[in-house]
């Protein structure tokens, strides 16, 4: 399936959020990123994407449905680290590790991007301007798995799930799946529970407790959020994390970025068209 019968390549939106004040790719580079989604897969909900312990060749974008990554322990324990939405890269540990770190599976029907490393590879050698965006988005990941490390450590079982639903909520709305207070849950409350290292019925307390202070409401897997600022001041949750503009010297970089123009001449980005309106 070609990029061109989708609706539009996952990662072009998903990048470029990651541009300071950059509506548009230029031309060159979304051409590049569109031939990264030249190969696509659907995976079926509950079949694994990636499995701990084998090696791969290539990395995954997702593009539709929703997937979770998660490691089994030597007793068969599961703990859930994330769950990925559409946009966000899957498998990329393995890019420096012999063998896959963690395992995902599809937590609903999804597509995803196939994408080798040596693709990967040419994006940074031609494009850097891409790379650094790449790179930028890896950073707000992993600027979650702190947050989700705080959840563990400090955060009581009712502050982590205030936490969860926010962020759910907030990077949903990045991507157009939610308004910022009203999004379809992706996980059952068993998975739920594997994700906030909670038993199902802590979890089900914790949701009726949210319910009757009033600070969300529930129909399924329907959540909208009612009072935003007070969920917030409970879970100390701030969104800069997944929705800060970049710092000035991070853009000062991107923008002096060259990329190559069409006829194989290196060009400052800034004098490069943006021929390609992607929105």
């Amino acid at each position: 399936m070609a990029v061109s019968n989708l609706k539009e390549f996952a990662l072009l939106s998903k990048l470029r959020t990651n541009l300071p004040n950059e509506p548009h790719f230029s031309h060159t580079e979304a051409t590049a990123l569109e031939r990264l989604g030249s190969t696509t897969r659907t995976v079926r909900r509950g079949s694994d994407i990636i499995v701990h312990g084998r090696a791969y060749d290539s990395l995954f974008v997702l593009a539709e449905g929703f997937a979770l990554r998660y490691r089994i322990l030597v007793d068969g324990r599961r703990q859930a680290l994330n769950v990925s939405i559409p946009g966000d890269t899957i498998g990329y540990p393995a890019y420096f590790f012999e063998t896959a770190l963690y395992s995902v599976s599809a937590l609903s029907n999804a597509v995803i991007y196939v994408i080798s490393f040596a693709d990967v590879a040419t994006i940074f050698r031609d494009h850097p301007r891409v790379a650094l965006a790449m790179f930028c988005s890896v950073a707000r990941e992993t600027a979650m798995f702190g947050e989700h490390l705080a959840d563990v450590g400090w955060r009581s079982a009712y502050e982590r799930l205030a936490h969860f639903l926010l962020e759910m909520a907030t990077r949903l709305a990045a991507i157009g799946l939610s308004d910022g207070g009203t999004f379809d849950l992706p996980l059952t409350q068993t998975k739920l529970a594997d994700v906030l290292g909670l038993s199902i019925p802590h979890v089900n307390r914790m949701l009726r407790r949210l319910r009757e202070d009033g600070l969300i409401e529930m129909t399924g897997p329907r959540v909208r959020i009612a009072d935003r600022s007070a969920l917030a001041a409970l879970a100390d949750f701030n969104d800069a994390y997944l929705t800060g503009a970049l710092p000035k010297r991070a853009t000062f970089h991107l923008r002096r970025c060259e990329s190559r123009a069409h006829n194989g001449r290196v060009v400052p980005i800034d004098r490069v068209s943006a021929t390609r309106q992607l929105a």
